[in-house]
């Protein structure tokens, strides 16, 4: 079995962070103007409400609401996170807030 020396060690990761960085980099340099592109400004205005949604849909699609504590770890801080935003319009309050009580409710008080 051949090992690798460090110089070609260091040779394979340096190729991966370039071309890590360069499919990072592609969308920004192939559409300076995102604006012009109507279907981009449709997508980067509805995609992160989709996004969201998706989350919170995967993360109660499995709580049980019949057996204790009838899902309340998950519901309560959803419904307190959702009340967040509509009131200060914060998402990273409301996030933050939700997260806070979920940790408070799953290992302190339900």
């Amino acid at each position: 079995m051949s090992t690798l020396s460090d110089a070609h060690a260091f040779a394979v990761v340096g190729v991966i962070a370039l071309v890590t960085l360069a499919l990072r980099a592609a969308p920004f340099l192939a559409l300076r103007k995102p604006a012009a592109h109507g279907y981009l400004r449709h997508l980067g205005e509805k995609m992160p409400t989709g996004v969201m949604v998706l989350l919170v849909a995967y993360t109660v699609k499995d709580v049980d609401v019949t057996a204790h504590p009838y899902g309340l770890p998950h519901l309560v801080p959803l419904a307190v996170a959702a009340l967040m935003y509509a009131k200060t319009d914060n998402a990273l309050l409301s996030i933050g807030g939700g997260v806070a009580l979920h940790m408070l409710l799953v290992n302190g008080v339900l």
